[in-house]
């Protein structure tokens, strides 16, 4: 891939560097980018931790395998996000979820004592770093307590509360992904959730036009996390 400085200038770790001083950075270090088709394995459960991800093209989907056998979708990650950060810099030796392609998508791959390097020699890609680790905490926990509800109705409300905070939106919300792609993030079947946003719908509790999402009665988005 030529110009890969070019698909960085926009990355969580290069943010407000420019396109010479990434090619700098990026020369004093030892690093792979490689293509994945849509599905492709990334990085396995148990395979030993040696990259750190940075997705230059695509996105990529974290699975984990329950010991019940079902397979939950923790988190999605974009274009110029990192991915495999924990993992390398955790006492343990191998990466607890399975990484795939969630699209066509092209990868970044730095080993550990690269990015060391890397962090050694530029403070702000080290506050970078350090705050893209620390949203990532965030997004888990996030996940953590999203799955703690049990009905899929107070998923939804947790779900579109939290898009409403993080996007300081009032009362219109734009989703950020397809309503497959939610149904997936939220654990539920997209018949069920279509099934329980059309309640939501005749409820007069939002109103929904393609992606964008009208909240109608918050207050009742909130007691429906209290039930």
């Amino acid at each position: 891939m030529k110009n890969i400085s070019s698909f960085l200038t926009n990355s969580v770790l290069f943010k407000n560097k420019t396109q010479q001083e990434i090619n700098n950075a990026l020369s004093s270090i030892e690093y792979i980018v490689k293509s994945y088709k849509k599905g492709d394995l990334i990085f396995s459960v148990d395979q030993t931790t040696k990259y750190i991800g940075i997705i230059l093209e695509g996105c990529i989907e974290v699975q984990k395998n329950l010991a019940s056998g079902k397979v939950i979708s923790i988190l999605y990650k974009k274009k110029g996000d990192l991915f495999g950060e924990g993992s390398v810099f955790s006492k343990t030796n191998t990466y607890p979820c399975n990484i795939f392609a969630k699209t066509k998508s092209t990868i970044l791959l730095i080993t550990k004592q690269n990015i060391l390097n890397l962090l050694s020699k530029d403070s702000s890609l080290l506050i970078n770093f350090l705050n893209s680790f620390a949203n990532r905490i965030l997004s888990l926990n996030l996940k953590t307590e999203l799955l703690s509800y049990s009905s899929i109705q107070q998923k939804i409300a947790f779900s579109l509360l939290y898009l409403m905070d993080e996007y300081k939106c009032n009362n219109v919300i734009l989703l950020p992904y397809s309503k497959k792609t939610w149904s997936e993030h939220l654990n539920v079947s997209r018949p069920s959730l279509f099934r329980e946003l059309k309640i939501l719908c005749d409820q007069k509790i939002i109103h929904i036009q393609n992606r964008t999402i009208t909240i109608l009665n918050k207050d009742h988005l909130i007691s429906l996390l209290w039930h």
